[in-house]
């Protein structure tokens, strides 16, 4: 189809032309397409981290580049590269994100490379969008949340996805998946039971908010965090010991 304002003009005159062939009687309309607003409530909550900024500059250091390939292969012994970045379908970016986790041991040497001077510096965006990012500790771990949060939609996305009429689920399945998601960083006892109230449930209000501590980030995002303690917990023990 094409934009909102046209898809809707064609909606208009389909029931236009539906009420001239059966004596008046309507489709029923049920709103513009679901799946979008998900793909942009998804995108408003990461967009803050810039984690989209990061994910496009790694395919884009090496798309059609196959010098900076070889010198990525040749420093860092990994031939796999990073995937493309759909900035209109956040949702669809799981492959993308789960790529990025794999290779970025591999990209943090090949920045660190560069800088010894081992290894050409690119001189682009892209590698130093990538350079500041190394120096963030808890990149990896935002990665982890990412994933794991888009793997919390998957099952509703795979199933609405479809040509089949689905309505009659669609309330219940909804109302699941935003229980799921809001469990994981509230008190259980301060959630609706009805769904009426849960979408109406004041999400900024602190006092419903688990503690920091308590919040599920994903087992991926937890021991990422965990393993950055130990080592600042060695590090201050090696400080110490040499007071």
């Amino acid at each position: 189809m094409d934009g909102p304002s046209v898809n809707w003009k064609f909606v208009n005159l389909l029931q236009q032309e539906h009420g001239v062939q059966f004596g008046g009687v309507q489709l029923i309309i049920v709103g513009s397409c679901g799946l979008h607003t998900l793909h942009n409530a998804f995108k408003s909550g990461f967009e803050v981290w810039q984690i989209q900024k990061v994910l496009k500059s790694l395919h884009y250091l090496f798309h059609n580049a196959p010098a900076r390939r070889e010198d990525f292969t040749s420093s860092t012994s990994s031939t796999t590269f990073p995937l493309p970045f759909c900035g209109h379908r956040w949702l669809e970016n799981l492959p993308t994100v789960q790529r990025a986790i794999e290779i970025w041991p591999a990209i943090e040497k090949f920045v660190d490379q560069v800088k010894s001077k081992v290894v050409k510096n690119p001189g682009t965006s892209s590698y130093d969008t990538l350079s500041e990012a190394r120096l963030d500790p808890l990149l990896q771990a935002k990665l982890h949340f990412f994933m794991a949060i888009s793997r919390a939609f998957q099952p509703f996305l795979e199933k609405y996805q479809t040509d089949a009429p689905m309505m009659p689920f669609l309330c219940k399945d909804l109302e699941d998946l935003i229980r799921s998601l809001l469990k994981r960083f509230m008190k259980p006892d301060a959630l609706p039971s009805t769904p009426y109230k849960l979408v109406r449930i004041e999400v900024t209000d602190h006092k419903l908010w688990l503690s920091p501590k308590d919040v599920d980030i994903g087992m991926g995002a937890a021991a990422v965090i965990k393993q950055l303690e130990g080592a600042e917990s060695v590090g201050l023990y090696t400080r110490t010991d040499h007071l």
